[in-house]
């Protein structure tokens, strides 16, 4: 039997699926991706989401597909799959032919991915709700073992009322051991459906927080790096964190309180039964309580610590000027200011922490005063005959099924104030736009070297600093190999990174082969342009393992053979040919930059890419490397189209066309003048040292 993970969908069975829905554009894009042919059914459901088509994946059930109104993806764990869809109360597959014919049976086991929604629909229906109602498996059992505990609850109160009223009061002890009984019964199966719940609760939360957390971080990778850099990570980073709280609040030890809350009705309806008009005392109780606790929360609110921020600002101020601190010497004014900031914030946080003892106190003594008043006005009943004394008994031990859920829910206040702001922020992120839409399903020709041309880029970071592009233009034909100079801070990485789409500029485009970058699908563009940056990062891994994260299924020999390209036999000399060599130690990278940026560079040479986009790609490195850096470079030379920026001399000479940059602006783009006493050699490499 296969697994769900094993389950393989073959490609030309999607793009028949998109077609059916609609979607051409995007079964165009999936035609021409390198798209293995057969993939699982994870990678089946993540393609689907990156053209946001919105789907529901689970077990195939008959009463849920009676209501589908797209056509559905049926993954079988016997047989192929097949695109299926609803024919009234039957079904029908799409034959090889394209033709819908009747499906005589559904399958028993497997999955069926359900679409619930098209891209070109819009959809202003909040997604945390939207998820939050796929989760109705876990509905129905919670609602009832929530109300069988809540009914068998009431076994020792009753219990207690039998004793007193049949048992001492009508003088027969034989009955004791019956009574007993069912209340032992009532109490086990209070236990055992509250340990089931418990069970249920913390499965269906924990999978609520993982799907939030990867619808999180799905939604972040496909977001623009502009609008990513606009917050800082640890913002980010608290977005996926978001979900925990979610489920810390249902799963943590106030949740069943919260959940058990509603079913406080069954208390009131008791103490009706039992002594009637004395259910209106904890109803004013529990009115006066509510009015009482919501003045007390505002007490309490208006003493929140305003001060935390600074506090922690001070310590980030600390980690990025410690050097400086360090060097000068001079620390006594930091230290004094981070002690006043210390000092006020413990004292805000005493503060509040006091109020919220008052408050938890408060409340504590109102749950008390109720069940004093019951009693006291019980007794005047009892003495009137209107109620028994075990019924009285059973009436305050129940008052505390009614108190202890209304303290619990506003001490839980914050808490559901707290999910309130979360569920507001998830869906304010989702409908951030992101990069995959309908307009961009072109893709790139995967063996020509292509054309560019920059028309008028423009890009500002801030609208308090300098554009770090200003009206950039100028061509690069298919084949040239182009090298972009200037000095430091001139804008020449910005302009690589605009030049593969990474940073959208606010103004201007580029075009590849006659198209607008933004034709094409950026995930397909930036799988297939290989990029080389000054300073590459490492995962924690094997020398091995960050070279194939360009290419997956590069032979041993070809990541040896990248890493002689890009100039860095040295460094594999070093290593002892051993490509499994862990590149941290101790936690922490165990190269330099230098021999990093071999690594990033033979990671750009192992894509083979028609479009070659180099960062500095041999500074600082030994006259070895450099020429076999070089050396490559030739080999290239025509069949790759070629972007790199430097401060080399030597290197620029290997360039076909030299675009010179300053303060953002094209100074020149052309081929590298021999005679032009304007731009020459020597005027650019005085740019170069500014």
């Amino acid at each position: 039997m296969t697994t769900p993970e094993q389950t393989l969908c073959p490609k030309s069975l999607l793009i028949r699926l998109f077609i059916q829905l609609g979607l051409n554009g995007q079964a165009k894009n999936i035609e021409k991706s390198d798209i293995k042919n057969q993939i699982t059914y994870l990678e089946t459901y993540i393609l689907l989401k990156k053209h946001h088509v919105g789907l529901m994946v689970q077990a195939i059930d008959k009463h849920q597909l009676i209501n589908t109104i797209h056509p559905f993806l049926l993954l079988p764990e016997q047989g192929e799959p097949i695109i299926a869809r609803r024919s009234n109360h039957q079904f029908q597959y799409l034959d090889v032919q394209n033709q819908w014919q009747m499906l005589p049976a559904l399958p028993h086991d497997g999955r069926v991915f359900i679409i619930e929604s098209l891209p070109s629909v819009s959809n202003k229906v909040s997604a945390f709700a939207a998820h939050l109602k796929k989760q109705t498996k876990w509905y129905q059992p919670v609602f009832w073992l929530s109300l069988l505990s809540s009914l068998t609850g009431l076994a020792i109160p009753l219990f207690t009322m039998a004793v007193y009223d049949r048992v001492i009061g009508g003088q027969t002890p034989e009955i004791l051991p019956t009574i007993a009984l069912g209340a032992l019964m009532a109490l086990i199966i209070l236990v055992s459906s509250r340990l089931i719940r418990a069970n249920i609760v913390a499965t269906s939360s924990n999978r609520f927080a993982r799907d939030l957390s990867g619808m999180t971080f799905n939604r972040l990778l496909s977001m623009p790096l502009m609008v990513l850099s606009r917050v800082g990570l640890s913002s980010h980073l608290a977005r996926i964190r978001n979900a925990e709280k979610v489920r810390s609040v249902i799963a943590g030890p106030g949740g069943a309180g919260l959940i058990d809350l509603p079913f406080t009705i069954i208390a009131f309806v008791a103490i009706l039964l039992l002594a009637g008009s004395l259910v209106l005392v904890p109803i004013g109780m529990l009115i006066l309580f509510y009015l009482i606790m919501k003045a007390m929360n505002k007490f309490t609110q208006a003493a929140t610590p305003t001060i935390s921020n600074e506090y922690q600002n001070s310590l980030n101020e600390l980690a990025k000027n410690l050097l400086q601190l360090k060097a000068s010497g001079e620390t006594d004014g930091w230290h004094t200011q981070f002690l006043r900031r210390a000092n006020e914030n413990c004292r805000q946080n005493f503060l509040y922490a006091k109020r919220n003892g008052l408050n938890a106190a408060v409340a504590h003594a109102m749950g008390l005063f109720t069940a004093l008043i019951t009693v006291f006005t019980g007794i005047f009943l009892v003495l009137n005959q209107s109620i028994s004394s075990g019924a009285l008994i059973a009436c305050t031990m129940l008052i505390w099924r009614i108190t202890g859920p209304a303290q619990l829910a506003f001490a839980s206040k914050q808490k559901l104030d707290m999910i309130k702001s979360t569920v507001q922020q998830f869906d304010r992120f989702m409908e951030v736009t992101t990069e995959f839409n309908e307009l961009r399903l072109d893709s790139p020709n995967l063996e020509k070297a292509p054309s560019l041309s920059l028309k008028h880029l423009t890009l500002r970071y801030s609208a308090e600093t300098e554009p770090a592009l200003s009206g950039i233009t100028f061509d690069i034909e298919s084949g040239e190999t182009v090298a972009i100079i200037g000095p430091n801070g001139c804008g020449k990485t910005t302009l690589l990174l605009s030049a593969i789409g990474v940073i959208d500029a606010q103004a201007g485009y580029v075009t590849i082969n006659n198209k607008n970058l933004k034709q094409f699908d950026p995930e397909i563009f930036r799988q297939w342009a290989a990029f080389s940056p000054t300073n590459s990062e490492f995962l924690p891994g094997s020398l091995a393992y960050n070279l194939r994260l360009a290419k997956p299924d590069a032979s041993d020999e070809q990541l040896k053979q990248a890493l002689i390209d890009a100039g860095g036999e040295a460094l594999l000399s070093a290593l002892d040919n051993d490509l499994n060599a862990n590149l941290f130690s101790r936690g922490t990278s165990m190269f330099s930059a230098v021999e990093g940026g071999y690594i990033s560079l033979a990671r750009a040479l192992l894509k083979q890419s028609p479009l070659l986009v180099m960062d500095e790609p041999i500074a600082n490195r030994n006259p070895h490397a450099k020429t076999a850096f070089i050396n490559t470079l030739t080999k290239l030379k025509g069949s790759t189209t070629i972007l790199f920026t430097t401060h080399d001399q030597e290197l620029i000479q290997y360039a076909d066309k030299v675009v010179i940059l300053d303060k953002g602006s094209v100074v020149y783009a052309g081929p590298i003048p021999s005679n032009n006493p304007e731009i020459s050699k020597d005027s650019a490499s005085t740019l170069e040292t500014q």
